[in-house]
């Protein structure tokens, strides 16, 4: 099954926003692997997971306790069946955006992914007493360059407290405050020519200093967390540089609702690694998609299209 791939290879993870009714449920229903992961996750969560990811109703998946485990179960049983089917010895790097990250943790071994599992599904109900004490929004802005989003961060930035919560590309944002103030970013984004300026679907200010009270509540969590040498570097959110060591993870971890993700540095570390392919394992290809726009001569692939669009294609013998 499938085809050769050019390595090294650098396996990604999505995170939040990429979850939607159906997420899954192709390779749950062609592969045993994925099956095995639905259902372990179904026991340790004690949460209907199959019918979230597979019905909805999408109200109920968007929730952020409820969607941070559906996601990440979907992501591991792409990453069991690429185990599977494409084994290890080809990967070199992984990286997973926010969410994604703790997916990337258990896949390098660090932690297993039954502790990762109940670790979103912690960082989730975190997240979302966050939202009920201090209601916050998200925006993403597209097509802007970063002179102009930092423009407008100081512009909105009168109008209450906002801070830039992700890079993801040289013209993809992510703003992250207070409502007025997204509310004015938006405003400001699409008279400056934005192809895109969107509120997301997020009711708090992920990835900023107004996480502080969450931020401590998870530092909690990661204290008491038992972390191993990872067998695969990592990289960093904050910073994109690889991470090799337990200590350095639990660092990493500790600010992760804080720090901005630099989805843009992890892009040129994957590059300088001189990665041949990017496989993005979860919902969509989001990353995907980045990594084919912004590293030059990567070949990129998603698990849909690995696991069920070229599943009997005959895989090539290298010459």
């Amino acid at each position: 099954m499938g085809i050769d791939l050019r390595g090294p290879i650098a396996l990604l993870f999505p995170g939040q926003g990429v979850q939607r009714p159906g997420m899954g449920r192709k390779i749950h229903d062609r592969y045993p692997a994925a099956r095995a992961v639905f259902e372990r996750a179904e026991e340790v969560l004690g949460m209907p997971v199959r019918r979230l990811c597979f019905e909805g109703p999408e109200e109920e998946l968007n929730r952020t306790d409820i969607l941070q485990p559906c996601v990440m179960t979907c992501c591991w049983a792409a990453y069991e069946v690429w185990r599977e089917s494409y084994g290890m010895e080809k990967v070199k790097v992984m990286a997973g955006h926010s969410l994604g990250e703790f997916t990337a943790l258990a896949a390098s071994g660090a932690i297993s992914w039954e502790t990762a599992l109940l670790l979103v599904k912690e960082r989730g109900e975190i997240m979302s007493r966050a939202a009920r004490e201090r209601p916050g929004a998200m925006i993403a802005i597209v097509g802007l360059e970063q002179t102009a989003v930092e423009e407008i961060l100081a512009d909105a930035g009168k109008l209450g407290k906002l801070f830039l919560a992700n890079r993801n590309a040289d013209v993809q944002f992510v703003l992250s405050g207070e409502v007025p103030a997204v509310k004015e970013a938006e405003r400001l984004a699409l008279a400056a020519g934005a192809r895109r300026a969107l509120i997301l679907t997020i009711p708090l200010a992920a990835h900023s200093p107004l996480m502080a009270k969450a931020g401590a509540a998870f530092k909690k969590v990661i204290d008491r967390l038992s972390i191993t040498v990872p067998a695969f570097p990592i990289l960093a959110n904050a910073t994109g540089n690889p991470i090799r060591t337990a200590s350095a993870l639990r660092g990493e971890l500790t600010n992760h609702l804080l720090r901005p993700v630099d989805w843009m540095r992890t892009m040129l570390s994957i590059q300088r690694m001189q990665v041949k392919t990017v496989v993005e394992l979860g919902p969509g290809r989001v990353l995907a998609s980045l990594a084919a726009k912004h590293i030059p001569g990567v070949d990129t692939w998603n698990a849909e299209e690995l696991f069920i669009d070229f599943a009997d294609t005959p895989r090539e013998v290298p010459a």
